[in-house]
């Protein structure tokens, strides 16, 4: 660059591979203002537009704390109205304990309030169909009921070593659902029909050892694991009493003792409620034992009382029509 003085003026001279390109003082100043003034306007639109993101930004984030406001008061308000519904049922729900409790007192059932209370309603429910189906049993009711379902001890026991329910193996090691109870006793003690019935399996079977399945009516099932021997077989009718078997050790055991179970319609009841069985509790066994629907079966029994009074009706009938001629 070279500057040099002419006339009292101050001029800049530029030298490039383009040639060269003189300009006063004043060219330079009205050039040098020029770019100062299109960067202005670049910073000034560039400020612009910057500012108007912002601001839509802003706007988008008021519309958003309106709705987040918005939404936050609808929940309060359905809070406040499911709070209400809660203490509407809460309360409902204990008027309810109330009328259950006096309704249990009536019938003879001790109110269990850590029950639920679908539990205590199906329990009150089975005691009063239960004391209604009672008020009109006759003897040869009773009878039908006592020979037909499963009821007392099997065999004469030292003692019940397992229980029906979860436990630990004794061999495996392992936890698995007990579907019966063990009643230990000598090997070689009688066992006895718990009630009518039919053997469907006498043979050995895995871990069952000796192993006794009996049919019973109305879809009761009774099975007897590690007897030592049978006293039936397969396809006999027994009676309730009869000798059906003899405790054993067979199979997967630990030592004597009978394994027993009471099965119906496939699935597996805990025989303990049926030991203490009697014309007196057979009631107090029902009403704890929901499985079975006793109201229907009871129906069954009366159903077949029926039948039983139609054919010594018809036998009557055909001996008096023999005898007449």
């Amino acid at each position: 660059m070279i500057r040099s003085f002419l006339k009292n003026k101050f001029i800049i001279t530029i030298s490039d591979i383009h040639g060269v390109k003189q300009y006063t003082m004043h060219q330079f100043i009205k050039l040098f203002t020029i770019w100062i003034i299109v960067a202005i306007v670049i910073i000034f639109a560039a400020g612009t537009l910057f500012l108007y993101s912002l601001s839509d930004k802003v706007d988008k984030l008021n519309n958003l704390t309106q709705t987040l406001q918005n939404t936050k008061e609808q929940l309060a308000i359905e809070n406040g109205d499911l709070q209400n519904n809660i203490l509407r049922k809460s309360e409902t729900l204990n008027s309810m304990n109330e009328q259950l409790s006096e309704i249990e007192t009536i019938i003879g059932l001790e109110p269990n309030i850590e029950s639920s209370f679908y539990d205590r309603a199906n329990n009150a429910k089975n005691r009063t169909t239960l004391k209604i189906e009672k008020s009109r049993l006759t003897v040869a009711q009773l009878t039908i009921l006592n020979r037909s379902i499963p009821n007392g001890v099997p065999i004469k026991y030292i003692r019940i070593t397992d229980k029906f329910g979860y436990r630990i193996h004794p061999i495996t090691k392992k936890r698995h659902h007990h579907s019966g109870i063990d009643m230990s006793a000598e090997i070689g003690t009688p066992i006895y029909a718990p009630a009518d019935g039919v053997v469907e399996y006498a043979k050995h079977k895995g871990s069952y050892g000796n192993y006794l399945l009996i049919n019973h009516p109305f879809g009761f099932k009774t099975a007897y694991g590690h007897l030592e021997k049978f006293a039936v077989k397969s396809g006999d009718y027994i009676a309730k009493g009869d000798l059906i078997g003899y405790v054993g050790n067979t199979g997967r055991s630990t030592g004597a003792h009978l394994h027993y179970e009471i099965r119906y319609l496939h699935k597996w009841l805990n025989p303990d409620k049926f030991l203490t069985w009697s014309s007196q509790t057979y009631e107090e066994v029902m009403a704890s034992e929901r499985l079975v629907n006793w109201s229907k079966l009871m129906n069954q029994i009366e159903i077949r009382l029926q039948l039983n009074t139609l054919n010594n009706t018809n036998k009557n009938l055909i001996r008096v029509s023999y005898g007449t001629f």
